[in-house]
């Protein structure tokens, strides 16, 4: 049983309602499990809340249903949270303003904040102080190396705790095999496994992970292109004028229009047929690989050791 931080005991003590992130993922699902590991059910009112966008990949709905609301709901109310002003999500959201960038992630602030600060609010309307809890970790990036345990004002404007924040990827693999309960199967399948979950796809997806979706699921990348042309009637992107001073040209094609990839690098833009092939490519863009890289040591079923954990339909 991991040890509880001091901040962790103090709240446990102090007994305010915990706003849980679900998201569908393992390090959202492993802090769930140390929540219940160490009983806040018993001393703080419990949250699990999913915020949908709309633009999941189907396994993530399945194991929300299937796996993380059945084992959590024991434990605190399971809440899907779901834009007030985007109820279709994604695809309402691309509708009326476009698609957001790698410079304007709007996408994030309307689908996932939102929704989680109005239900915050709610809460203290009602005279709680609830507490954020999130399940983020240090060893994932560099700005999140630098989070706090816990945030008292919090980027939300509520407390914020990250109970997971030093946690590395073998303590997240043991909280699932301790409970005995695997992952979103996103994480193991044999081809194209995930390093993370999240919109599917994510306009910061790398290489890998374009190449990955459009492999695995070429109804959405239709989805994706009738988005482009829909939206790419009113929307416009010309090259900086300072670019056009200095006599730099580019190909209509990729000035014209709004993509769901929208490249900080040349090409400006990118549609999602462009950006699939340019995924195709080795490093350079330019040569087209033949195999893609895979680090055995990474690879999802041995990741997870898969082997040592009880599938339901062996006896």
């Amino acid at each position: 049983m991991s040890d509880l931080s001091r901040r962790g005991r103090e709240i446990k003590e102090g007994g305010q309602p915990l706003v849980v992130g679900i998201s569908g993922g393992k390090d959202s699902m492993a802090m769930a499990l140390y929540l219940i590991e160490h009983k806040f059910y018993e001393t703080n009112e419990i949250f699990w809340c999913y915020t949908d966008t709309k633009w999941e990949h189907p396994e993530i709905y399945n194991y929300l249903k299937e796996v993380a609301e059945p084992e959590l709901s024991p434990y605190g109310e399971f809440r899907y949270l779901v834009s007030e002003k985007y109820p279709g999500g994604m695809v309402d959201m691309v509708r009326d303003k476009g698609f957001a960038s790698r410079t304007a992630r709007f996408c994030t602030l309307e689908l996932k904040i939102k929704p989680i600060k109005k239900m915050l609010k709610d809460l203290r309307e009602q005279g709680h102080e609830p507490i954020n809890v999130v399940g983020v970790r240090a060893q994932e990036s560099l700005r999140r190396s630098q989070m706090d345990e816990f945030d008292i004002g919090g980027p939300i404007g509520v407390p914020t705790w990250r109970p997971l924040i030093s946690w590395l990827i073998e303590e997240v693999i043991e909280q699932h095999q301790k409970f005995g309960i695997l992952p979103c199967s996103l994480y193991y399948k044999t081809k194209n496994p995930v390093k993370r979950v999240g919109c599917w796809p994510c306009l910061m997806s790398s290489k890998e992970e374009i190449r990955g979706f459009a492999e695995d699921d070429p109804e959405k990348v239709q989805v994706i292109r009738d988005l482009e042309e829909e939206v790419g009637e009113f929307v416009q992107i010309r090259p900086k004028k300072s670019r056009e001073e200095k006599g730099e040209t580019h190909d209509p094609e990729n000035v014209l229009g709004a993509t769901f990839f929208m490249a900080s690098k040349k090409p400006y833009l990118r549609t999602i047929d462009q950006a699939i092939d340019w995924a195709k490519t080795a490093r350079g863009g330019i040569q087209y690989q033949l195999f893609t890289p895979q680090n055995p040591q990474e690879f999802g079923c041995q990741l997870w050791g898969l082997c040592d954990m009880a599938h339901e339909d062996e006896g």
